[in-house]
């Protein structure tokens, strides 16, 4: 049987197109006109515009001009600039004939054009037609850009019809095609539709996978229900995995009513799931409405999600309200748990509110918690306003020697 090349695939798939156009072109014109736009792009001095301008000519080519640009990029010299021509006009041809274009793409050496040429058709092919795509990549010879391409086919076609790319990829003779492949499915169906998803997610092998999964699952239908989220997730066997469920699930439901979800998460029964819950609320809620999350953290009765719950409050909306972060903060009682606040408040406000945050830091009991907090503000300050920041110094109470080795602290210069 003789073997159909590339070249003459390609000639035979664009036959009829070529036919169709040439009566309304005068001979030649379009590979002049074809070639004189590469020769502009050449032009260009500067490489990355040179690539730039190769790469964009594709964008506006015709079927039937296909044959003559990539023969044209198949002539170019440079490695670089070919890459670049011949990339772009393969992706064109995948937009306007995509089984043809897979099937030259299909005939080409292996390497990493045939495979980043092979995932980019392959996933255009199987949004307009999934069945004719999956049928069309398992007919490649194996090798790497038919992994990638079976994978992108499958993720493709959930994204229009994941049952039917689920019976696909489930047919799969090879585990090492069939398992990639389906990951790819699920991870577009528990966005899609998680509430579908969840049965067949809770019986996947524990793991990573299956964790990411879960997390989605929990995330997407929290949004939409949280209460039959929360339902699902305490239905899962696996105690590592309810809880991981649950804390996202909550985490979701506080996007939309952070006070609800934090009373939710306070009257959980396990205490380390309880305070991960409540972690993770007061977090979303300092997104919305972080004076209210500062102050619910601080009411909290239990010590782990009172102090670090202020602490998560600030991380999140310090670099955004500074000079709030810094007010609240102030209000809290002297000890432990307010010198603790105000070291991970100068953290997250002292690149931004350098003064405050020193002026902050000053108030920490224990001397060196003090100092290095101190420090760290002032290698800030003395950068963007070093006049006011030795004023500052002269007055405070250090001693002499503390106040010289601050004066001399070299300003950061990435911070």
């Amino acid at each position: 049987m003789q073997r159909i090349t590339s070249r003459k695939l390609l000639v035979l798939a664009l036959s009829t197109a070529t036919a169709l156009t040439a009566a309304a072109s005068e001979p030649g014109s379009s590979t002049n006109s074809l070639a004189a736009r590469i020769e502009s792009a050449r032009a260009e001095k500067r490489i990355d515009n040179r690539l730039h301008s190769l790469a964009s000519i594709a964008k506006e080519l015709r079927l039937a001009e296909i044959p003559d640009a990539l023969k044209a990029a198949d002539n170019l010299s440079s490695l670089r600039e070919r890459l670049a021509l011949k990339d772009s006009v393969l992706k064109r041809w995948g937009e306007l004939a995509p089984a043809d274009a897979l099937a030259y793409v299909s005939q080409m050496p292996e390497g990493l054009s045939k495979t980043e040429a092979m995932r980019h058709l392959s996933t255009a092919y199987a949004r307009t037609n999934g069945a004719d795509a999956a049928a069309a990549v398992l007919k490649m010879k194996p090798g790497r850009a038919r992994t990638e391409a079976i994978s992108a086919v499958a993720e493709a076609w959930a994204g229009t019809d994941v049952r039917a790319a689920l019976k696909w990829a489930n047919e799969l003779p090879d585990d090492g095609l069939r398992q990639p492949a389906l990951r790819r499915i699920y991870f577009v169906w528990v966005h899609a539709d998680p509430v579908a998803a969840s049965t067949t997610v809770q019986t996947l092998p524990s793991g990573d996978i299956k964790n990411a999964l879960l997390i989605n699952v929990a995330q997407n239908w929290g949004v939409v229900d949280p209460a039959a989220a929360i339902r699902w997730a305490r239905t899962l066997p696996v105690e590592a995995e309810r809880d991981l469920a649950i804390v996202i699930a909550t985490e979701s439901w506080a996007d939309s009513d952070p006070r609800a979800a934090l009373k939710f998460a306070e009257e959980l029964s396990c205490a380390e799931l309880r305070r991960r819950a409540a972690l993770v609320a007061l977090e979303r809620w300092a997104t919305q409405d972080p004076e209210a999350a500062f102050n619910a953290a601080v009411r909290s009765s239990d010590r782990t999600v009172n102090e670090q719950g202020i602490i998560r409050v600030l991380q999140t909306c310090g670099a955004v309200c500074p000079d709030a972060a810094v007010h609240w903060v102030e209000t809290l009682p002297s000890g432990r748990l307010r010198d603790n606040v105000i070291q991970a408040c100068v953290e997250a406000v002292h690149v931004w509110q350098p003064e405050a945050a020193a002026r902050l830091a000053a108030k920490i009991t224990e001397s060196s918690a003090r100092e290095y907090n101190i420090e760290k503000a002032l290698a800030v300050w003395l950068q963007l306003d070093g006049e006011a920041a030795k004023r500052w110094l002269a007055d405070a109470a250090f001693s002499n020697e503390t106040k010289a080795r601050w004066i001399a602290l070299k300003p950061e210069s990435d911070f």
